[in-house]
């Protein structure tokens, strides 16, 4: 099984029918943007690392990139959200 076909699995577990039952406030759409977008940068980020040799490492990589770019895109937000209230 490829990383591609694996990180497709792990993207389309995110995008589940009780996630998109929720209403569509505002929140939401900010936050599957933000899932897109990290998860983007997790495989591209992943992807260049030349020292990651094998497979397990990539996935890893990509994971850790994916919770990393989460968490600054939060903090922004957070950010954003204080200063326009």
């Amino acid at each position: 099984m490829s990383i591609n076909r694996i990180l497709g699995m792990i993207f389309l577990a995110v995008f589940t029918t009780p996630a998109l039952a929720a209403p569509m406030d505002s929140w939401v759409g900010y936050v599957l943007l933000m899932i897109a977008i990290s998860l983007t940068v997790g495989i591209y980020l992943s992807r260049r690392n030349e020292k990651a040799d094998s497979r397990l490492s990539k996935i890893l990589l990509a994971g850790l990139y994916f919770w990393i770019t989460t968490f600054a895109q939060l903090i922004l937000f957070a950010i954003y959200y204080h200063f326009t209230q």
